[in-house]
């Protein structure tokens, strides 16, 4: 509105207009300093458990309801902690009866995620993401890439010295593509991540002169493939366990450790990530969420006031 003060204006509708001296605030946890906002009623049958920053060092954990699809009824608690014991304390601060109804929740592969949900709701499936299990497997092959280019990076330098002790003038090999191998092995590194059918030219002639010079991240990309499309078959539970064992049995057979760390990751997990391809639940809506409010941060050009901001994302979500 033109010539009225924007400082006084945000105040008025602070103080005034949105309700916000009438909120009872965030209520906080009896022996923690941990603070918390729920909302029982909002309690569904499919959860999503995720934590976000909503500044440098205030991370909240979000539990929300999927069949709130991001509007009204999502939110159903927020607490300023990862502490599982914090979690657990809250959400059973939930009636009893209502915990019990919950059937499934999805999260990551967070352990005191898993604990939490198992904890406070005791007949529901957790499912473990399978976009973070996707990941967790990119970040091993992604390590195996950064091996290979200090590796080359090193064998550069000390060709280089010894051209400079000789006094003759280094010219780096470069491959057919007019790239030289670090180069190829610096800007490959998204590509390793896309599926073959979403891969440019170029990007597809960078991999393959990579992989005849390197064919452990060949086969490792064909892992990646294969997994991408365990996940992407409508398979039955027991179908998709025996696929994802001879899957893992591929793996171990590389002999890298990065994969081995992986396949530990995988094999404790087993019965989470499995649990996927009974509904082929992701942790999706949690994400959006997280977005949402991370979209609504930037349009207020950062938080001045964390509570005031929870209170109005609970009058949007809750």
């Amino acid at each position: 509105m033109y010539g009225v003060n924007g400082a006084t204006l945000a105040s008025l509708y602070k103080y005034r207009l949105s309700g916000y001296t009438e909120w009872e605030g965030m209520k906080v946890l009896e022996d923690s300093s941990a603070c918390y906002v729920l909302y029982p009623q909002n309690c569904g049958k499919f959860l999503s458990i995720d934590e976000t920053a909503l500044s440098r060092d205030e991370v909240f954990t979000i539990v929300t309801n999927k069949d709130g699809h991001g509007g009204k009824g999502t939110l159903v608690a927020m607490i300023s902690s990862i502490a599982s014991a914090d979690i657990i304390a809250v959400l059973r601060k939930i009636d009893q009866q209502r915990r019990l109804k919950v059937r499934e929740i999805t999260c990551d592969l967070s352990a005191a995620m898993m604990e939490s949900a198992r904890s406070a709701f005791p007949f529901a499936d957790v499912v473990n993401d399978r976009f973070h299990v996707q990941q967790l497997f990119t970040e091993a092959m992604d390590e195996i890439r950064i091996d290979i280019r200090h590796q080359v990076r090193r064998e550069e330098n000390e060709m280089k010295e010894f051209c400079q002790e000789n006094g003759q003038e280094f010219v780096p090999r470069k491959m057919r593509n007019g790239e030289t191998m670090p180069q190829i092995l610096l800007r490959s590194k998204h590509a390793l991540m896309m599926a073959p059918n979403k891969i440019k030219p170029h990007q597809k002639e960078r991999l393959d002169i990579l992989f005849e010079s390197y064919p452990l991240l060949k086969t490792a990309y064909g892992l990646m493939g294969e997994l991408r499309r365990i996940f992407n078959m409508s398979l039955r539970v027991s179908k998709a366990g025996f696929m994802l064992n001879e899957w893992f049995e591929k793996v171990v057979g590389t002999g890298n450790e990065s994969f081995r760390q992986t396949i530990r990751t995988f094999k404790n997990n087993y019965k989470t990530i499995l649990g996927y391809f009974k509904r082929r639940s992701t942790n999706a809506s949690a994400e959006s969420f997280n977005a949402k409010i991370k979209m609504f941060r930037t349009q207020l050009r950062g938080i001045c006031d964390p509570a005031f901001f929870i209170f109005r994302l609970q009058k949007l979500f809750a």
